[in-house]
């Protein structure tokens, strides 16, 4: 081949190339969309939208908490001896009923006593009547002599009737002491209660005053919970607060309804947080005390409260609005409540179109595509 043909191809080439070059940037320039009408500001972002309306509201929050007893008591005798029976549930862990005898002392001695003071009464009884007898018939000696002339006090044995009087009344009262002590052999507690412990035996030797265990009421439990101040501030202003309390026990749900016993008594210095007690409205006496449990209250019912989605608030912690020209408008809530799911605005009085979505960069009258578009629709815009 020549080097004019060659040449020539070259030139041909490169006319081509040059011609191509300029085709594909015209059509580059015909698909760009002048700035106007049709830009993609004025088409808008694409968000999703929902109409809240605000109204009544009934705040509630969880929390978690421990059961307690409100206070163990000692298993302390008062009357000292040899145990002679001890109770099948008197045992760490065992439950009772008020009344039960949890064990007995050898009660001989104090019966042998309350018979002494009865035979003790016996004989002061007697004394007094034989002193009242005695001082009747000085009495009559001293008319039958005296006539009418006041009987002195010594005449009337006056004094040796109100030390015989004394004496018997004393001896009642070492009766009744005796009594009570027989039935302080037989040991009981008045109230429903768990053991929570024991080193009590039949056999063993008590003394009187010494503890020999602890047991508590399961009429006391109750369940401890540490607030934040927010959630204190929703309790107190709640007029009946509902609080319902759950727990997993044994492998078993468990749910009791609750109810406020104790409010707070001051903050903790270092956490903030403040301690509230919690009853049961019936005995909770399958419970025991260290389970944990939660808490479900019902707080404050507010008015004209705004529900919205969590994902409302953005990142700034403003919520947009769109207008009812389709544009954003910034809005700062004021949050009465927020559980993660939604939250809940205290500042919003009508109905408003709250963008729902996340949304970056986006600026005041920014124009917005409505959620409800198909993508369709969003296609045939653009």
């Amino acid at each position: 081949m020549s080097d004019h043909i060659k040449g020539l191809i070259q030139l041909i080439f490169v006319v081509v190339f040059i011609a191509a070059s300029f085709a594909i940037s015209g059509l580059l320039k015909s698909d760009r969309t002048p700035t106007g009408a049709n830009s993609a500001s004025e088409r808008g972002l694409f968000v999703e939208t929902q109409e809240i309306t605000p109204g009544p509201y009934q705040i509630a929050f969880e929390t978690t908490g421990s059961v307690e007893a409100r206070a163990n008591v000692s298993i302390v005798p008062q009357v000292s001896g040899r145990v002679i029976t001890v109770h099948e549930e008197f045992f760490e862990g065992g439950a009772f009923e008020a009344g039960t005898v949890l064990f007995e002392i050898e009660p001989r001695d104090f019966e042998l006593e309350v018979q002494r003071v009865k035979a003790e009464i016996a004989q002061a009884s007697t004394n007094f009547s034989l002193e009242q007898a005695e001082g009747k018939a000085a009495v009559a000696e001293w008319k039958q002599l005296n006539g009418d002339k006041k009987v002195p006090r010594l005449v009337a044995r006056k004094p040796q009737i109100d030390e015989a009087w004394a004496a018997l009344k004393a001896a009642k009262a070492q009766l009744e002491n005796a009594e009570l002590n027989l039935e302080r052999t037989q040991f009981t507690l008045p109230f429903t209660g768990r053991v929570l412990f024991t080193n009590l035996e039949q056999g063993q030797y008590v003394a009187a005053g010494q503890s020999y265990g602890e047991a508590f009421d399961v009429g006391t439990l109750e369940v401890v919970s540490s607030l934040k101040d927010q959630q204190l501030e929703w309790l107190l202003n709640a007029e009946k607060p509902d609080v319902l309390i759950t727990t997993r026990f044994l492998g078993e749900e468990k749910t009791y309804q609750g109810l406020v016993k104790r409010k707070a008594a001051a903050f903790d210095m270092q956490t903030r947080f403040a301690s509230v007690r919690f009853g049961f409205e019936e005995d909770a006496v399958d419970l025991l005390p260290g389970v944990f449990v939660t808490l479900k209250i019902q707080g404050p019912a507010l008015q004209n409260i705004a529900l919205l989605p969590a994902q409302a608030l953005q990142k700034d912690g403003v919520v947009w609005l769109v207008d009812r020209d389709g544009k954003l408008q910034s809005f700062m809530p004021e949050i009465a409540y927020a559980d993660g799911r939604h939250i809940a605005v205290s500042n919003i009085d009508e109905t408003v179109t709250v963008v729902t979505s996340r949304v970056s960069g986006a600026t005041e009258g920014t124009a917005v595509l409505s959620g409800e578009q198909t993508p369709q629709e969003v296609m045939n815009e653009q």
